[in-house]
């Protein structure tokens, strides 16, 4: 850090990540998360590594240059700011346990790791990220990032009935589940710093989603039955333009706006004029819709509708994003130079501190014999 750069929100606090060589992916994904974040906020993280490292590198997509390894662009996004270590292959624990001897204010690991025991005996305030809710940890499904949104009920609230599940783009659940995880990790942070001890947390990725999903259970308490996916009869759908796709969402109360955006006398018609009779007859709606979009760029749409305050949402893709106003506005994307990639861009943290961002910075490596004697003094 710049000795002309305030310390950052975090500076100060001391984490180690402990990456459970048993872990499934999506709970690695969750972890990781929360310690990046922490770690961009200024905090130091420790990442141990099982042996033979974390298999996030080398999981695509992957950059095009750089050692093997290093070339993941999802391992460098999720590390920033962390020092990488493996653990010796002789003991995983005990290589846990010496840096926990040292001075390590949260411990941050996955899915029953034994390390757990280890930093509870030293009274450590500890955040675990699980796959499963408590009492059903022995459940033999497989779980995966889809998995988790599909027992989180999402998958059944978007897409067309038709067809199969469409996963979602990206982590979106594991990644839910990490911003959690951070939480957790504050609010034992707070807790110490308040003098009290706070009992182990512990995260579920299924549990997550299904809060993620409240519209779900809200929706089965107020008609008897969970929300299900619509397909073209949706209230509000994605709809092709000419250079790409347009989420069209409004409120009931903005449909005329609606109207005047489109400009079609036959969208007044008294059958559309209510929320019931919009979905009714919501086929013939977006029949008269969709031509209007498909003759304009994704753009001069939003322009449009933003005068007339309407809330459609271009559908952008990641490359789309760098170049996007109100991301280049706020300093969004960050160039982050590393020693063997070369200069990256990455997303920083997506909230300010008095004002300020915060840029990553490379994940770095050192070995454990070395670590564990900084740790130890």
């Amino acid at each position: 850090m710049s000795a002309r750069e305030p310390a950052r929100p975090l500076a100060g606090v001391s984490i180690l990540e402990v990456n459970n060589p048993a872990a499934p992916i999506a709970v690695r994904l969750a972890a990781s998360l929360a310690g990046k974040i922490a770690a961009d906020l200024g905090a130091a993280v420790v990442k141990l590594e099982p042996a033979g490292g974390d298999p996030t590198r080398r999981l695509p997509p992957f950059l095009p240059i750089g050692p093997e390894g290093e070339r993941s662009a999802l391992f460098q996004f999720l590390n920033t700011g962390k020092n990488a270590v493996t653990a010796p292959d002789a003991g995983r624990v005990e290589a846990a346990g010496i840096l926990l001897k040292g001075r390590i204010d949260l411990l941050l690991c996955e899915d029953g790791d034994p390390v757990l025991a280890a930093a509870g005996g030293r009274g450590i305030p500890s955040v675990e990220v699980a796959g499963w809710p408590a009492g059903v940890a022995d459940a033999k499904a497989p779980l995966s990032d889809f998995t988790v949104l599909a027992l989180g009920g999402l998958l059944d609230m978007v897409g067309d009935p038709a067809r199969e599940p469409l996963r979602l783009g990206g982590h979106q659940g594991a990644y839910a589940a990490g911003l959690s995880t951070f939480t957790a990790l504050m609010a034992q942070l707070v807790a110490k710093e308040a003098g009290l001890a706070p009992e182990p947390a512990r995260l579920s990725l299924v549990e997550t989603m299904i809060w993620v999903n409240w519209k779900a259970i809200c929706g089965a308490e107020a008609d008897g039955k969970a929300p299900t996916r619509q397909g073209d009869r949706s209230e509000f759908q994605v709809i092709p333009c000419r250079d790409g796709w347009i989420a069209l969402v409004f409120t009931v109360t903005q449909y005329g706006a609606v109207c005047d955006l489109i400009g079609d006398p036959r969208l007044r018609d008294p059958k559309f004029a209510t929320r019931a009779g919009r979905i009714r007859y919501g086929a013939e709606l977006y029949g008269m819709l969709k031509p209007w979009f498909a003759a304009r760029d994704r753009e001069a749409i939003y322009a449009e509708a933003q005068g007339r305050g309407v809330p459609l949402g271009p559908a952008y893709t990641p490359a789309d994003l760098l170049e996007d106003p109100q991301y280049l506005a706020r300093g969004f994307i960050a160039e982050m130079t590393h020693p063997t990639l070369g200069t990256l861009k990455l997303p920083q943290v997506p909230v300010q501190w008095n004002g300020r961002s915060f840029a990553p910075s490379p994940v770095g490596a050192t070995t454990f014999e070395a670590l564990a004697r900084v740790r130890a003094a």
